[in-house]
This record gives C-alpha cells, sequence and structure tokens, in this order.
C-alpha cells in the first residue's frame, strides 16, 4: 500500500440538512440549576410555538442559537426517546437537550418535542459533558463546569414529551459534587461507563475514578487514582509545571501525559486513552495502573522530539473502541486512533488481553500507512484539510460488516468519507472502496434574477426564495432585517401584528423610497428602475440573510448510531444525517466515468429497466443525464426562465395540436433558435460521444431513465410511525430529491425539443428515437413533480380566527403556521420501513421514495393524476387555507370533479357567479353513477363514500348522497349551498333548474324544491317567481306560506296594486283576508332611493282586498272599525296643536282643515260601501222574488265594546252630529261641562 493518501469520487450518500430552530418545535423548559451553595431554583417552562427571536447584531445571534460544542448520543434505553441531541449554548453556560429519534412505535402516541435548556452557574468545560443511560429508563447526564463542580442530572425519558415530568424540585433529580482532587488539579475531560462508573482527567496527567454504589446519590463518589507509577507523577500535582511539555487548553494548562481522547473498554473493565505526548495508553481501572503505553504511530520517541509531536487538546475525538467479534480468533475488541502528524494516519489496535502489555496488544497491517482520503488530491489544491472527526460502525456481520466514517474540514468547507471493509482485506479496501458524501443542492441554488417581462414584483419572487421551507430559520431572518435596519436607520414596524412578510416588505420599500429613483414629470418613477431597485435592496438583505446562515453551518462533530447504522453530522446550528443514494441519485450525482470505474461498489451497478428493454448501465445513462446538464448550463438566466414559463403552460393547458407540433411550437416560443448557441451543440456533442453522440441515442435511453422515477412504494406496513423531527428530515429529503429529479426531467426535455426540432444529420431515423414519445413521457412525469415541488414549498396559510375546519382536520393553529402542505396531507402516512432489513441510512431513502409515490396516488393502478389534484384541493377546502387553493387552482384538471371542486372555491371566496358556472358545467357527468368498473353496480351509500373520500372529507356524507342520483338530486345539492351561504338569487336559478328536470310523480322532492324556490325568491323580492312556485304548491303547503308572500309583497312600492292584480285561488282569499286582518300596522316600504316611507293604511288596504272581490259588507266594516278612532285623533290632534275656537267674520265654508276632511271622506266612503250592499241586495232581490230586503248593515266593535249591528242610518246619523260639533266649535257656542270627545254612533 503506497503513502498517498486514498481518494473517492463516488458519490454513494447524500447528506439531508435540518435546523435546530425551536420555533415551532415544542415547549421549552429552560431550568437554572445552582452550585452546590445556592437555594433551590425557579424554573420556568416557556411555550415557544409561534414568534421567534429577534436579536440585535450577529453576536447576540451566534451566542443565542450557534453552538460551540455539539453532539448526539444514541442510547440504549428501551423506550421512546433513544437519540439525544445535546448543544452548549449562551457563552457554554447553557446546555440544550432534545430528542432526535427519526422514529418511533406506533404505540407511542406522544411526540418527544419538549426541549430542556439548563442554564450552569459556571461556564461547561470543553470535553465536559458525558452520558450514560440504565434499565430504568433514564437519561443520565454529567457535566464538568470551570467552577471545578460536577453536576449529575438524573432526567426521567418521559420528560421529552411530557414537560410537568420532570420535577419541580431539581434536588430530586439534580445533583452537584466537588471532588477533593479538584482542589489541587483542575478537570478538563470526563468520560462516563455508566451512571455509577466516572473517569476524569486532571490536567496534571492523572486519571481519577469516580464510582457510587447503587444505593448513593450522586453528591459523593468514591475515589480512585490512575497513574503511570513513575516518581514525577506525584509532583504534578503540587508544581504548576509550564514549557515545551505542556499543553493549554480552555484556559487550563496541562501536562503532556494528560488524557485528551478517553474511552472504556466493552467490558468496562480497562481505560483507553490518547494523551497529549503523542501516546496511546491503556489502563487497568480496578487497580489504577497503566498496563500499555505505545506512540500513536509506534515509533520510539525522544523526549527532546515531544514538543514537535505534541497534540492539541482541543483536537476532535482521536480514539474509538469497538467490539468485532469472530473477526480473529482471540481478539476481544479494537482500537482505531488518529494522529494528525506524518500527513495524518489512522491505526487499528487489536487487544487480546491488555494486561499483558505488548504481549495482549499489537498493531494490525502494521506495515500499511492508513491516510484519510484527500479531498483535494489535485497539484494546483491549495485548501488545507483537517480531519474534523471519525466514527466506526459494526454491522450485523461484525468484523467482516464495518463501516469507517470520516469528516474532513478546510475553514468552513467539509466533506465525509464512508469506507466499507473487513478486519482482514482493510488495506485492500482503504486504497480504492472509498465512498463520499454528496452536499445538497437546495443550499447550492442561485439566488432569483431579475427579469425584464416577469410579471411577477421582485418582493414576491425574493419572499418565495427566502421563505422556502427549510432554507433560512426565522431567527436567521430576523436577525439579518434587523442588521440592515441598523445600518440604513430605518425605524422598526410600529404594527405590532405584523408579519415577517411584512416587515421584510416594508424595510425594503423604505429604503428604496428615501433613495432618488428617475422620475418623469407626468408618469411618475421610472418602473423598470423602481424594480432594479427593489432588486438591488433585496439582494443586500440576502447577503445579510447568507453571512448569518454560514455560521450555522460549522461543521462541529460525526456521530453514528450502532444499532442502527445511521451517521448524521453536527453542525453549530443545525444537523444532517446521512442516507444512501437511490438508483437516479447514483446517476445524476458522478460522473459516467466514476461509475464506470466503481461500480462495484454501487448495491446495484446493473439496473433492468423491464423485461422488454435491453438493461442499460448506470455509467450509460449517466452520460445522457451529465450531457442534458451540460446544454441546459448554458442556458441564460433570460431564456431558461422562458424554457420554464412556457413549459408551465404546457404541462396544464389542454393540446390543441399534436405533439410533433406542440414540440415546435415550444421551440418557437422560447426562441431556441437564437438562444441556443454552436458552443452548446457542441458541447451537447462532446458530452454524448462516450455513447456515439447523436447517432447512438435511442428511446430507450431517455425512457430507462424515467423509469429509475420511484413508482411503487413498500406495502407491507411496519409497527413503526416517524417522530416530528423524523418528519422534518423525511420532507427536506423529498425536497431535495424532487428537486433534484424535477431538474432531470427538465434537462433531458431540452434535449428531446433541440433533437426534434433541429434535426441534425447524425441523428438515427425515428424508429430509433422517437421524440414524441420521449416527450409525452416527460410532460407526464413533469406534472406529477411540478405538483410535487408545490407541495413542498408552499405551507398552510389558514389564518386564526377563520372559519373553524371541519371535524375531519387534523391540524391545530400553531402547526399551519408552520408546516408545509407536503408534510401535513402526506408524509404523517408514511411508515418508515422496518429496520430489521436494513439500516437506517438506506431505510430513509426508501421512505422518502415512498412519501414520492404515495403524493402522486400510491401503488393503486385506478388513482389518476387527476383525482389526486382533486383531492388535494379538497384537502385545502377542508382546512379554510383558501389563498392555497387558489394558487394550486393552476394544477386542477378540465373533469367534471375538478370543476365542481373549484366551484366549492369560488363560493368559499364569493365569487357566485364563477361558481355558478363551474356547478353547471359539471352536472350532466356528476348527476348520474359513475360508468367506470369500481361504481357499476355497486350500492348508493358506497358511491356516496367514494365522493366522501374523493373530496378529502371535504364533502360530508350527507352531500355526497346527492352525486350519482338524477340532476335534481345534484341541482338541490347546489341550490342548498348558495343557500347556506346567503346568496338567495343563485338559489332561485338552481331551484328552477332542479324543478325541470323534477318529475311530476316526485312529489315530496318537487315540493321541498319549491318551497326552496318560494322562500329564496322573497329573500330577493322576486314576487313573481314567488307566486309562481306558490301556485303549484299543495294546498296545505301554500295555506302555510302564503301570508309570507303577501307580507313581501307589501314591502315594495307597488306591492298592494300587485296583490289585486294577481289571480289569487278562492280557497287562499279566507287566509289572505285574514292576515290582513291581523296585521296592526304593514311594514314601511323600502324605496328605490333606499329610504323608508311612512306605514301604510292596513285598514284600507284590507278594504281594497275585499272590495276587489265584491265584498262590500267587509270592505265598509274594515273602514267603519277605523273611523271612530279616526276622528278622535283628528280632535286631539287640534288640541295638541292649540287651534283655539275662534268666530268666522268671513269667507268661504269650505275652509275645512286637513283631518276633518279625512274623515268626511271616510264616512262618506263608508255610507257608499254600505249602500253597494243595499243595492246588490235589492238587485238579488229583485231577481229572486221581487220584494225589497236592505242589506245595508255591519257587525262593529269600534268602542272596544261588544259586537254591535251598525247601519247605514247610523252612520249618516254619526256623520250629521260629527258636522253639528264642528258647527258648535266654529260658532264658539261652548256650553260647559260638554265633552268634545262623547259621541254616540250606535
Amino acid at each position: 500500500m503506497g503513502t498517498q493518501a486514498p481518494t473517492a469520487s463516488l458519490h454513494a450518500f447524500v447528506e439531508t440538512q435540518v435546523d435546530l430552530e425551536i420555533v415551532g418545535h415544542g415547549p421549552v423548559v429552560q431550568i437554572s440549576l445552582p452550585s452546590s451553595r445556592a437555594s433551590r431554583p425557579q424554573r420556568r417552562v416557556v411555550s415557544i410555538n409561534t414568534g421567534s427571536a429577534v436579536f440585535n447584531n450577529e453576536e447576540a445571534y451566534s451566542r443565542s442559537c450557534l453552538a460551540t460544542a455539539s453532539s448526539i448520543y444514541f442510547g440504549k434505553l428501551h423506550s421512546y426517546p433513544q437519540s439525544f441531541l445535546w448543544r452548549v449554548l449562551e457563552n457554554s453556560r447553557v446546555l440544550e437537550l432534545r430528542s432526535t429519534d427519526l422514529r418511533k412505535n406506533v404505540n407511542n402516541r406522544a411526540d418527544a418535542m419538549v426541549v430542556l435548556q439548563l442554564g450552569f452557574p459556571s461556564a461547561i468545560r470543553k470535553g465536559g459533558v458525558a452520558f450514560a443511560d440504565d434499565e430504568a429508563d433514564t437519561l443520565n447526564v454529567f457535566i464538568l463546569t470551570k467552577g471545578n463542580e460536577l453536576f449529575t442530572l438524573t432526567i426521567p425519558n418521559k420528560s421529552f414529551y411530557n414537560a410537568a415530568a420532570l420535577d419541580e424540585n431539581t434536588s430530586k433529580w439534580c445533583k452537584s459534587s466537588k471532588p477533593s482532587p479538584f482542589l489541587l488539579s483542575s478537570p478538563h475531560r470526563l468520560v462516563a461507563g455508566s451512571p455509577r462508573q466516572l473517569v476524569v482527567a486532571l490536567a496534571d496527567g492523572k486519571l481519577l475514578t469516580l464510582t457510587r454504589g447503587a444505593d448513593q446519590d450522586a453528591s459523593t463518589w468514591q475515589e480512585l487514582f490512575c497513574d503511570d507509577g513513575r516518581w514525577g507523577s506525584s509532583l504534578r500535582g503540587l508544581i504548576n509545571w509550564q514549557g515545551n511539555n505542556t499543553v493549554r487548553h480552555d484556559g487550563t494548562v496541562l501536562d503532556q501525559n494528560a488524557a485528551i481522547a478517553m474511552n472504556f473498554s466493552p467490558s468496562r473493565t480497562h481505560l483507553l486513552t490518547v494523551c497529549a505526548n503523542h501516546t496511546f495508553k491503556i489502563w487497568n481501572r480496578a487497580k489504577g495502573i497503566n498496563v500499555y503505553t505505545s506512540d500513536l504511530l509506534n515509533q520510539r520517541r525522544e523526549p527532546q522530539d515531544l514538543p514537535r509531536v505534541m497534540l492539541d487538546a482541543g483536537s476532535p475525538e482521536l480514539l474509538r473502541v469497538f467490539e468485532a467479534q469472530g473477526a480473529i480468533a482471540g481478539d476481544e475488541y479494537y482500537a482505531i486512533t488518529y494522529t494528525p502528524y506524518d500527513g495524518g494516519q489512522f491505526k487499528i489496535w487489536a487487544i487480546r488481553d491488555a494486561d499483558y502489555g505488548k504481549s495482549g496488544v499489537r498493531i494490525l497491517h502494521p506495515d500499511d500507512i492508513l491516510r484519510p482520503p484527500d479531498p483535494d488530491s489535485s497539484p494546483e489544491g491549495k485548501a488545507i484539510w483537517k480531519m474534523a472527526d471519525f466514527n466506526i460502525g459494526v454491522g450485523e456481520a461484525q468484523g467482516f460488516d464495518m463501516e469507517l466514517w470520516v469528516l474532513m474540514r478546510s475553514n468552513k468547507r467539509y466533506k465525509a468519507y464512508n469506507l466499507k471493509f473487513n478486519l482482514l482485506d482493510l488495506p485492500t479496501a482503504w486504497s480504492d472502496k472509498w465512498t463520499v458524501v454528496a452536499m445538497e443542492i437546495l443550499g447550492q441554488q442561485s439566488p432569483p434574477s431579475l427579469f425584464p417581462c416577469d410579471p411577477q414584483d421582485p418582493s414576491e419572487v425574493w419572499l418565495e426564495y427566502m421563505l422556502y421551507p427549510g432554507r433560512y430559520t426565522h431567527p436567521i431572518l430576523e436577525t439579518a432585517l434587523s442588521i440592515y435596519r441598523s445600518a440604513r436607520k430605518l425605524t422598526k414596524s410600529s404594527d405590532p401584528s405584523a408579519t415577517l412578510e411584512d416587515r421584510l416588505c416594508s424595510a425594503i420599500v423604505a429604503q428604496v423610497t428615501s433613495q432618488p429613483v428617475k422620475h418623469d414629470a407626468e408618469s411618475g418613477p421610472h418602473f423598470a428602475e423602481y424594480r432594479e431597485a427593489m432588486h438591488q435592496e433585496w439582494s443586500l438583505l440576502h447577503q445579510e440573510v447568507q453571512d448569518l446562515d454560514r455560521l450555522r453551518w460549522q461543521v462541529l462533530t460525526l456521530a453514528v448510531d450502532d444499532r442502527f447504522a445511521m451517521p448524521c453530522i453536527i453542525f453549530a446550528g443545525g444537523c444532517a444525517v446521512l442516507r444512501r443514494c437511490s438508483h437516479l441519485e447514483y446517476i445524476a450525482r458522478n460522473t459516467p466515468a466514476v461509475l464506470q470505474h466503481s461500480g462495484d461498489l454501487l448495491e446495484a451497478p446493473s439496473i433492468e429497466d423491464n423485461s422488454r428493454q435491453m438493461p442499460k448501465l448506470p455509467y450509460e445513462l449517466s452520460i445522457l443525464v451529465e450531457g442534458a446538464a451540460t446544454f441546459t448550463a448554458t442556458f441564460s438566466a433570460t431564456f431558461e426562465h422562458s424554457c420554464r414559463t412556457w413549459l408551465s403552460s404546457e404541462l396544464w393547458q389542454e393540446p390543441l395540436f399534436s405533439v410533433a407540433d406542440r414540440i415546435t411550437k415550444y421551440y418557437e416560443r422560447c426562441d431556441f433558435a437564437e438562444e441556443v448557441t454552436d458552443s452548446a451543440i457542441d458541447n451537447l456533442r462532446d458530452s454524448l460521444a462516450p455513447l456515439g453522440s447523436f447517432e447512438a441515442l435511442t428511446t430507450d435511453h431517455f425512457l430507462a431513465i424515467i423509469e429509475k422515477l420511484p413508482c411503487l412504494m413498500e406495502t407491507e406496513k411496519s409497527s413503526l410511525v416517524s417522530s416530528k423531527f423524523g418528519l422534518k428530515i423525511l420532507v427536506k429529503g423529498a425536497q431535495e430529491m424532487i428537486n433534484l429529479y424535477a431538474r432531470i426531467l427538465f434537462d433531458l426535455l431540452m434535449v428531446v425539443v433541440f433533437l426534434e426540432v433541429e434535426s441534425p444529420e447524425e441523428v438515427v431515423s425515428e424508429s430509433e428515437l422517437n421524440t414524441s414519445i420521449i416527450f409525452m413521457a416527460l410532460i407526464e412525469r413533469l406534472k406529477h413533480y411540478e405538483v410535487m415541488q408545490w407541495l413542498a414549498k408552499s405551507v398552510w396559510t389558514r389564518q386564526q380566527g377563520s372559519r373553524t375546519p371541519s371535524s375531519e382536520s387534523t391540524l391545530s393553529n400553531t402547526q399551519t403556521n408552520s408546516l408545509t402542505i407536503l408534510e401535513s396531507l402526506f408524509a404523517a402516512d408514511i411508515r418508515p420501513q422496518s429496520l430489521d432489513r436494513q439500516p437506517q441510512s438506506v431505510s430513509l431513502t426508501d421512505s422518502i421514495q415512498d412519501l414520492l409515490v404515495w403524493v402522486t396516488g400510491g401503488n393503486s393502478a385506478s388513482m389518476t393524476l387527476e383525482q389526486v389534484l382533486v383531492n388535494i384541493q379538497g384537502n385545502l377546502l377542508k382546512e379554510n387555507d383558501t389563498a392555497s387553493a387558489s394558487d394550486f387552482l393552476r394544477f386542477q384538471p378540465s373533469t367534471a370533479w375538478a370543476m365542481y371542486i373549484r366551484g366549492r372555491l369560488h363560493l368559499l371566496l364569493g365569487e357566485t357567479a364563477e361558481a355558478a358556472l363551474c356547478f353547471q358545467k359539471a352536472a350532466y357527468q356528476l348527476y348520474e353513477p359513475q360508468k367506470s368498473d369500481q361504481h357499476a353496480g355497486v350500492e348508493d351509500d358506497l358511491v356516496a363514500f367514494h365522493y366522501h373520500q374523493a373530496s378529502a372529507k371535504f364533502l360530508s356524507m350527507t352531500e355526497a348522497q346527492h352525486f350519482g342520483k338524477g340532476l335534481p338530486k345534484y341541482y338541490t345539492h347546489v341550490l342548498v349551498l348558495f343557500q347556506t351561504a346567503s346568496y338567495p338569487s343563485y338559489a332561485v336559478h338552481f331551484a328552477q333548474l332542479a324543478i325541470q328536470f323534477t318529475h311530476e310523480s316526485s312529489s315530496e322532492q318537487l315540493t321541498s324544491l319549491l318551497i326552496s324556490t318560494f322562500k329564496s325568491s322573497l329573500q330577493i323580492s322576486d314576487t313573481q317567481t314567488a307566486y309562481t312556485a306558490l301556485m303549484r304548491l299543495p294546498l296545505e303547503e301554500q295555506s302555510k306560506v302564503v301570508p309570507d308572500l303577501v307580507k313581501a309583497l307589501l314591502m315594495l312600492p307597488n306591492g298592494p296594486s300587485q296583490l289585486l292584480e294577481l289571480p289569487w285561488p278562492a280557497q287562499l282569499h279566507p287566509i289572505i283576508d285574514k292576515y290582513l286582518m291581523s296585521e296592526k300596522q304593514i311594514p314601511p316600504v323600502l324605496t328605490a332611493a333606499n329610504s323608508r316611507s311612512a306605514a301604510r293604511d292596513q285598514r284600507k288596504i284590507l278594504a281594497a282586498w275585499r272590495l276587489h272581490h265584491d265584498d262590500f259588507r267587509g270592505a265598509a266594516a274594515a273602514l267603519f272599525s277605523q273611523l271612530h278612532q279616526q276622528t278622535l285623533q283628528t280632535q286631539k290632534g287640534k288640541q295638541k296643536a292649540g287651534t283655539l275656537p275662534r268666530f268666522r267674520t268671513g269667507g268661504s265654508s269650505d275652509g275645512t282643515e286637513k283631518g276633518d276632511r279625512a274623515v268626511d271622506e271616510a264616512y262618506l266612503t263608508v255610507i257608499n260601501l254600505m249602500a253597494c250592499i243595499s243595492n246588490g241586495a235589492l238587485e238579488r232581490a229583485n231577481t229572486c222574488n221581487g220584494s225589497r230586503n236592505d242589506d245595508a248593515w255591519l257587525l262593529s266593535a269600534a268602542d272596544g265594546g261588544k259586537r254591535k249591528v251598525v247601519t247605514i242610518e247610523d252612520v249618516r246619523k254619526g256623520w250629521q252630529k260629527e258636522l253639528d260639533r264642528r258647527s258648535v266649535v266654529e260658532g264658539g257656542r261652548w256650553g260647559f261641562g260638554m265633552d268634545e270627545d262623547e259621541m254616540d254612533l250606535g
């Protein structure tokens, strides 16, 4: 094996980064822990589900949000949660703990969302955090502080999903102690073998073993020293040595023998250390003696050489211990160490019996130089890469199934590598079996560009980019905004309810408007210059965001879960899981040359498309993918934007032309002829040269790549479900995969369009390359991925205080503020695959692909994309998210079912005309049962259940019963929708449509529709329609509702005349008469000017009604009952007005006042009507027997007493009496005791 560092080019893994933002995560429990001399602390629980922290500068943000030390502890607990991420914050005075389990058992309903933030009286030492767990399902945390205190925390496992489980009395679970050796020598590193076994490395080079019994708490420990037994060791604790053989770390001077890395043996009988003087040591813990010492490179060094190889105490972990039973007979366990000297080397130590010293410890492959991979092996490379961390995982096959993970770092750049090996052939694997982890592409996307013809405002484009879920955290955006404002002296928003989007936009607008912009005297500011200024300011704000975001991704450590083979990288403000690449990711993320020479490292080096196609090797498909990517990379930003804009139109508009014409029109619209340069064509030809250039391309090449897209999901459900943190990883991985696959499809489509229209001579005949077939296949897949891209970037916009969602809703108000629609509607349904068959790094990739398949219908062959799209729209409407539903409209198909759901959205938005049009368009396909096989012969309830499910339960089962049962049922459902939404005019319209198609034999249904028409017509004062509906009702129903129509008529300006003109059936006359008699006062009339007139005289209307129907006696009775009251009111009116009796000396006798004239007219009317009664009776009498019969009488109770008969003569006498009274008053002939109101009309 050579001395050169190995190289790795094959990307077999890909990282999935997630932030550790607390906003929306869960309750945060903040506790200030006391020192051993302090009193009991106070505890406060803070819920941070909404809002976010705001920091004024970068320093404040870094102190609160970025960790100085962090890692993940993978425990052996039997209950959920089992893995814990810890971070040191706030100048090393706060330890944050949270669960990072990706999955849990389906029976665990609670999610471990609680975040613990523990504050310490002094700073936590670097390397001073250790963990252990026990059978009691408690997490034991040990912390060393710079106050030389040892804290022991015994945290119940359930505290991470139930904040109340952590006792208020911290003394029950928090113990602190200060061992006496700490007074002589400062502790600087800690390791835990179990909850009752600790080892502390002291600055003087000694090791302090702390143990306690099962019945002892952590306030007292039994102490045992481990030292090398030399005489100098006893003086190191008494004399503070400082010289070339010491190192300074975290403010402490360490002796050269001080341990800077420690680990227990699997049996915990021995302790393995790497010391600052470049030595590897093994200690017998029980005896407290050193049993083995060796240089890390197994070289003999003189004392004067030690300063040149002294190790930095702040170096990453330099020692790992692992078991590999059965790998090599006789070996008990193994250790792997790393030294940065001599180019950086690993050594693997096999320990058979450490107590035998060199006889029991040996180096495996001592003659081989095991260097870490070189990320920059080119001679021109100037970057200096250092090993940041390494870890080792052991598979089920122990020593024959091992993985070494190495994390390299150069400033803010990093790369992770993986090596699969067994201990016997390690040198061979080390030289050429390394693979590398691919970086995320989401974080590498370029910021938006400004396009002249783009209808979108620059603010909309930038907000969509910066607020893309998972790209930037809220604290970063808030802090960047604060820095941006401070630098430009902009005032903060005075509106406390303003959202982050509003505050970002207001800051940009304030800055742009404060700058001089070119104006015209007439048209104002130049729009183009204004857009450019907006874009520039957004770019400056984004630069502030990027500067903060780079701090978040400073690499800290590498952790590997031995149980599930799940590697993770921990950053200052986030973490990343490393998952196995999918088949298409292998092809897209590796060059053809790498795939061709490293095919043996792939899990499936040869991928079959299907039984009818020739198998295509990954490197062959990679040639086409890379060539297409190279081709589109030459596109200008404007040209690519044009291609994507026209592609969206091509995807979602109904095709009107043949496939070949569609390709040609797309080519012309995007202007390929002008935009695609000769150099771009040459680059494409050169990229395809390994395949044989253009002439070697076949339809199978393109279809083979399309076949690599996930299309089937795991059918067997496991007993696992994703945790909230697991869902976050799942969605972020889906975002990454969706964008990558969509980009591949877009690149291939551009090549197909170019080949179809340009038609180079090299291209073979159409039988070998059918561009129409490829074009349609790509278009169909691009539809799927454009929808998934929308789901992955869209978050719920339903606001608190909006209409309460349906009972089927599973979203809370707090969740909808932060969850993507992809996560809430689909990701939660994905069951993680069992870890019994494959490592978690592979299972996660499979789960992500299952999610992509599930979004587009799962394994159901009958589920079409159109049905999926309508189902998604139904979900949006069910959650009352009309904003997202409106945006999603562009994906909706033109099917009848989609048209109906579109109508429901328009109705929610108050767009009634559009809603009515959609409902009518959908009617003639939804009114009859579905003709598909799945509905043929099924029961009505099953059909209703189908529509209930197809709408994502947006339709209730009651509503769904109206589909597939004829037009009347369907239109009845629609009219109810309009009635519920208070749009009666459209309710009338659809009620009439329903009546039109309702058979007369369906009397009950017809009656219900007529009543609906009648009531809705009255709401819009359409009395003619209401009358028509009334006339078609049964007599019993007419009697119930006719008063409503009469009341509505009387409220119209011409209502009384309409009441008299309408041809009322004789059976309704008594009912109408009774209603008019019962009304005390007719409601005021609403005039056209929207002002109310005075109330009408109800008795006159009743008299007119009776007179119209030749009821003279009834008309006279209606007026006479009011005559007495009218006379009294006239007289009282004069008194109130102050009218005094006066004598007339002249003038006309026609000077009767207005009130008197009205009384006279009333008397005359009553007398005439009674005369008509008499004349009518005389005519009848003469017709019958020639005798006279005077019927001029009526019954009256005008004085409020009993009814009595009043004849025409009585009325005349009453009038004469009234005239006489007036004469007396006008003549001034007053008598004492005379009562003006006294008049006997009986």
